[in-house]
């Protein structure tokens, strides 16, 4: 098993009449993980199933604990990256990435992730953590 620690810190002195300043950490002892992975994605469309890259299947893990990174790696931001949830009828968006953003978050187990492109060949970057 390996440990995993995240952490978030939001600060601003400006957004709000007083001063922002949230720092959350959070370990995660995860026992199996999918690996970091760059792939390029081709499809434009949730309907191209072809050029779709799939981050994550409810096949990788069993259990209800599963975490995703997942980073859309174009330095253009206007290129933007979508996370959908292709176990759910009608594929909603789960997630919408510009370049150069990133996100860390929970998953459900029993879900199908998987991301297409507004531009042809952006290279998206994830990883999922398992604790089964």
């Amino acid at each position: 098993m390996g440990t995993i620690t995240s952490e978030i810190i939001l600060s601003s002195t400006d957004l709000l009449t007083d001063t922002l300043d949230i720092n959350t950490t959070a370990t995660i002892t995860a026992s199996h993980t999918t690996g970091l992975a760059r792939r390029p994605i081709t499809s434009t469309a949730k309907g191209t199933a072809s050029g779709q890259v799939t981050l994550y299947t409810s096949d990788d893990f069993t259990n209800k604990e599963v975490y995703l990174y997942v980073k859309n790696t174009d330095d253009t931001s206007t290129d933007y990256v979508y996370i959908f949830d292709d176990a759910v009828t009608g594929d909603p968006d789960w997630i919408s990435l510009k370049g150069g953003e990133w996100a860390f978050l929970p998953i459900g187990y029993q879900t199908t992730l998987k991301a297409y492109a507004q531009t042809s060949g952006t290279v998206v970057e994830w990883m999922v953590f398992g604790t089964d």
